[in-house]
């Protein structure tokens, strides 16, 4: 049998890879606790499950969905945009219904990647934006993310010639694995730069509702004059109502570039199950959504501030997290690669993280930290965590 390239040249997913260490461990009798996926720990809330009940026996919703998305599915997500974000869409030409935020991601790049193009990709990332670039045939361009600016791209330090050569770029904020959150003079700079460099912004939002203080609330790119026109914006309903298994989510943007990507996918699956669409919708302005939101801040919050004592405390790096679910930490300085301290942790205290080289080069000294799992693990994980970096010492 002959696979092709695209397969053979791209590794395993990171995550699936993870698992597999995680079920190797357990096979030995190892009680392995996973600070390492960020799929949130609590249910799926029962106001959206009450939904979910009655849009299942709705014989209407059974039959081929919309491939752009039911009308009141984008009618619901644009008073919802224009009440959060304070930007007006068009339901009809601005917003599409996806099979998650996933779905989104891996295709975007096949409807503006021939094969040879190139992409910038902020570094380090999803690892999914390199791999459907890859699969798309593209080239990826790094664009380092730093520490000392703030885990924002320095858009002046990419070349002219990059900048020219990218036909898109991939940013994510609020950002996976770094936690950082982005203003928005930055994303007025990064539409500047993308209209002088002829460039399609891709900008994953998928962790728009995760933050923890009003301050940090996350902006939408779409908020900058000119972004319809230049940039596709992603969101999902995974983290916004733990729906991570129900795979839903939308993208906006100027009417072409949504037109562009209908193109693509209405050839690629038959759009997003109706019930889940219209439970989605529903969601969004639901009585109960608000005190959901606010009970599930509030139990990140606490977490966050609790993983983050544990780690100042064994005097470990890492800027507090404004936005999503994770930390992103230095490694000791004792270690030669993230790899190593992480597989050496899972080895000998059952605690998996996430190695900071997975996803690319700049994260090489970094472990991401997830607070997804439920209270007590975390506190167990944290006690693991304490004894392997004291051994060290």
């Amino acid at each position: 049998m002959q696979l092709s390239r695209r397969v053979t040249d791209t590794p395993p997913y990171l995550f699936h890879l993870i698992d597999e260490k995680r079920k190797a461990a357990q096979k030995k009798g190892i009680d392995v606790i996973s600070l390492a996926i960020g799929d949130p720990d609590q249910p799926t809330p029962s106001f959206v499950l009450d939904l979910m009940d009655e849009e299942m026996r709705d014989p209407r919703n059974h039959s081929y969905p919309s491939y752009k998305g039911e009308p009141d599915f984008c009618k619901a997500v644009a008073k919802w945009f224009d009440g959060r974000f304070g930007v007006e869409l068009d339901p009809e030409t601005e917003i599409m219904a996806v099979i998650g935020a996933k779905d989104a991601v891996s295709h975007l790049p096949f409807v503006f990647l021939d094969p040879g193009d190139s992409a910038l990709v902020t570094d380090p990332g999803y690892p999914v934006y390199e791999a459907a670039i890859g699969f798309a045939g593209g080239k990826v361009i790094r664009v380092p993310l730093v520490e000392e600016n703030g885990f924002l791209p320095d858009l002046g330090a990419i070349s002219p010639r990059d900048a020219d050569l990218a036909k898109i770029m991939f940013i994510n904020y609020p950002n996976n694995p770094t936690s950082a959150v982005a203003e928005k003079s930055f994303f007025q700079r990064l539409v500047t730069f993308a209209v002088k460099h002829d460039i399609v912004i891709l900008s994953d939002n998928a962790y728009s509702e995760v933050y923890f203080e009003k301050a940090d609330r996350p902006i939408s790119i779409m908020s900058v004059k000119g972004a319809k026109q230049i940039a596709i914006e992603i969101h999902s309903f995974s983290k916004t109502f733990n729906m991570t298994g129900w795979r839903v989510g939308f993208v906006t943007g100027g009417k072409d570039l949504i037109n562009a990507f209908l193109t693509l996918k209405s050839n690629f699956d038959s759009g997003v199950f109706m019930a889940i669409q219209r439970v989605a919708a529903r969601a969004l302005e639901h009585p109960e959504a608000a005190t959901f939101n606010k009970e599930r801040t509030a139990l990140f919050k606490n977490r966050r501030d609790r993983i983050a004592r544990v780690l100042t405390d064994l005097g470990l790096r890492f800027q507090l997290p404004r936005a999503s679910y994770y930390f992103w930490v230095r490694i000791p300085d004792s270690y030669p690669s993230s790899v190593e301290f992480c597989a050496n942790l899972l080895e000998e205290k059952g605690l998996i993280v996430t190695p900071g080289i997975g996803y690319g080069p700049s994260g090489e000294r970094f472990f991401r930290l997830s607070m997804t799992s439920p209270d007590e693990r975390i506190d167990q994980g944290l006690e693991r965590l304490k004894a392997f970096i004291k051994e060290l010492l």
